[in-house]
């Protein structure tokens, strides 16, 4: 079962009113440049918590523990890195890391749970 425990929030503008877990916006990555679906980890801001019409506020989650959707397959402990749909999957040396996975194990199109920081993202340098 996906939790949220303590976290830190930030609100900004933005048109992303599909509050559906697992096929809408919620739980997924959002960059704060724009207010859209974020495409990879460098970009992310945060994860969707609220969701807002057009010119309304939405809220996400920039740090803590937080839920998320799976992308992909996610094993307990992986580190996180974000899909171009804004999902999650398992971070690969060359990817922006933006968290770690908390559950025994997310499947595809879940929601998990999550220890993320994107406030101080990290490139996974490869050996």
């Amino acid at each position: 079962m996906a939790i949220e425990e303590r976290y830190f929030t930030w609100t900004l503008a933005a048109d992303l009113a599909d509050w559906r877990p697992s096929t809408g916006h919620l739980f997924r990555a959002i960059a704060l440049d724009d207010g859209k679906i974020a495409q990879n980890g460098r970009e992310a801001g945060g994860i969707l918590l609220y969701g807002g019409l057009r010119g309304e506020h939405i809220t996400i989650g920039y740090a803590g523990i937080l839920k998320f959707m799976a992308g992909e397959r996610v094993e307990a402990g992986r580190h996180l890195t974000v899909s171009p749909d804004g999902s999650f999957r398992e971070a690969q040396p060359g990817d922006w890391v933006v968290g770690r996975c908390l559950n025994t194990a997310v499947a595809s199109g879940s929601i998990g749970t999550g220890a993320f920081n994107f406030a101080s993202s990290w490139y996974w340098t490869p050996v």
